[in-house]
Parts: C-alpha cells; sequence; structure tokens
C-alpha cells in the first residue's frame, strides 16, 4: 500500500519520513549550545559539581556529523562553569540506548558504567533515563574514584 501511494504521489516515502522527523530533531536544528542547553541539570555530589545535559532523538543518524562541535561546546562550558564532570547524553528513544560525550578527571570517567568508546565517548545500551539511569551510574563512579 505504501509503494502505491508513495508512486501516486511520487513521493520517496523513506526520504519523506526522515525528512519529517528531522524537522523535530534538535541534533539537526539546533546549534550545539542549544543542544546542551536544552535540557540541562546541574548537581552537587561528594562535593563535585556537575552538569549532566540529555537531548532525546528519535534516532542517532546526526550524532556523528554534530559529535566535533558538540564535544567542543561541552568543554567550553565544562571549563567556563568549572564543573568537574560534564555530560551530554543523545538518546534514542526508539532502540532505547544513549551516546555520552563526557569531560572530566580521567579518574571518573574510567569508572563510568558504560562501554568506552574512546577518550569523552560512551556508548549506554539501554539507557535512556537522566534521573533513573545516569545520575546514579554517575554518583557510583564518583564515589569508586575517590
Amino acid at each position: 500500500m505504501l509503494a502505491w501511494l508513495s508512486g501516486v504521489a511520487g513521493v520517496d516515502s523513506k526520504k519523506f519520513t526522515e525528512e519529517f522527523f528531522a524537522v523535530g530533531s534538535l541534533i539537526a536544528t539546533g546549534t550545539p549550545e542549544e543542544i546542551i542547553n536544552a535540557d540541562r541539570k546541574e548537581f552537587n555530589e561528594s562535593g563535585l559539581h556537575l552538569s549532566i545535559s540529555q537531548v532525546e532523538e528519535r534516532d542517532l543518524v546526526g550524532f556523528s556529523a554534530r559529535r566535533e562541535d558538540l564535544e567542543q561546546s561541552l568543554r567550553n562550558l565544562h571549563e567556563a562553569e568549572k564543573y568537574d564532570l560534564t555530560l551530554l547524553a543523545v538518546t534514542d528513544v526508539a532502540l532505547h540506548h544513549s551516546m555520552i560525550l563526557a569531560i572530566g578527571k580521567e579518574a571518573t570517567l574510567e569508572k563510568l558504567p558504560f562501554e568506552r568508546i574512546d577518550d569523552v565517548l560512551f556508548h549506554a545500551p539501554g539507557v535512556v533515563s537522566r534521573k533513573r539511569q545516569i545520575f546514579p551510574g554517575v554518583c557510583e563512579a564518583i564515589q569508586l574514584s575517590n
């Protein structure tokens, strides 16, 4: 049915779907600062000052193209606000996982309970909640690194 309707309308249904959902994508349309600050919470834990940002997306297709700029903006925020740990979680709500950029002390980063991809990038399968999953994981890493 979709193939028939696509033919009648002269529309590539796959391309249309991607463009339709990209309109609401902050990763696709926002500046790095807008992405980081759209949903950012500050915490004080064990004497440390933390910032955890989260953006929810339908998929992570646009993340890799924006990663370098997001990382630099996250570093700028980390230094300007003198945070001990600064995170940005880009969450794929369809596949229920997150990619996390984390800036902070190596002793804390190495204790984060997420799969480390490189110096600052982590993959967090099944992680979608800052409150119930990311923050507790960060607190545990802080405890283990002190």
